[in-house]
């Protein structure tokens, strides 16, 4: 008769704390922009990022300059956020191929505390643009 009570005790309070658990949710955690490095790769227009100051944000996004097109930084607050690298990186590609793409790869680091959109285009010129990208940086402390 213990055993079954203690059995049935014991999913009760298991049961309790599923939600809890189950809550993936950053900010219920404590976790919100802990990471000291974050790494999105094609992240879509309009993505909330959350970073601690002196945290890194490293966008990977594909990219084919032999297209012509090429992603550019067109917006950034650089009281919040400062662009610190940005390159581009060719996939492996067949001996002779060529027109092969890559990925560009910008990283980006947290200054201090406040809100900021990034923006970025993928673009032959100014008046040929194919993608924008507005991103919601959030820097917490």
């Amino acid at each position: 008769m213990k055993h079954v009570i203690a059995i049935a005790l014991g999913t009760t309070l298991l049961a309790a704390c599923i939600p809890d658990i189950m809550n993936t949710e950053p900010e219920v955690r404590g976790l919100e922009g802990a990471a000291p490095v974050q790494t999105f790769t094609d992240p879509a227009s309009g993505t909330d990022i959350t970073l601690r100051p002196e945290g890194r944000l490293q966008l990977k996004l594909d990219s084919n300059p032999t297209t012509g097109y090429y992603w550019y930084l067109k917006d950034i607050d650089a009281s919040t956020i400062d662009q610190l690298s940005e390159g581009y990186f060719a996939d492996p590609a067949p001996e002779g191929l060529t027109g092969s793409g890559g990925h560009q790869m910008f990283v980006f680091e947290a200054l201090a505390k406040g809100k900021s959109t990034l923006v970025l285009s993928y673009e032959r010129s100014p008046e040929d643009v194919a993608e924008t990208l507005k991103l919601k940086i959030k820097v917490i402390e």
